[in-house]
């Protein structure tokens, strides 16, 4: 039988600056002003894109409005597929927001 402290455990293999996610300490503390002179200005283009059209969707439905039932709805969903690709397509710029990957 061996003991747990004889025992020999393989250390993690580092995590690539793509895979990794952020901690507690790098979200609360993040500073979206370097993080966007961090990025290309192709980066910083595709980015702004997105941010405007989540925020043009979503922020519709914030205010009073004569919207039926029906197109409430088709607005919500539009909100909901505007945030998905946000989130999607800027996850892969976390390495580069974050600066963890060495230029």
């Amino acid at each position: 039988m061996t003991l747990l402290n004889d025992a020999h455990l393989p250390l993690p293999a580092p995590v690539s600056p793509d895979d990794r996610l952020p901690s507690f300490a790098e979200v609360t503390s993040f500073d979206a002003a370097s993080a966007w002179a961090r990025l290309t200005p192709e980066q910083q283009s595709f980015v702004g894109e997105l941010a405007v059209r989540f925020a043009v969707i979503g922020g519709r439905l914030g205010y009073e409005h004569d919207f039926t039932i029906g197109e409430s709805r088709e607005v919500e969903l539009l909100e909901s597929a505007a945030l998905t690709d946000f989130l999607d397509k800027t996850e892969p710029l976390w390495a580069d927001l974050y600066g963890w990957r060495a230029n």
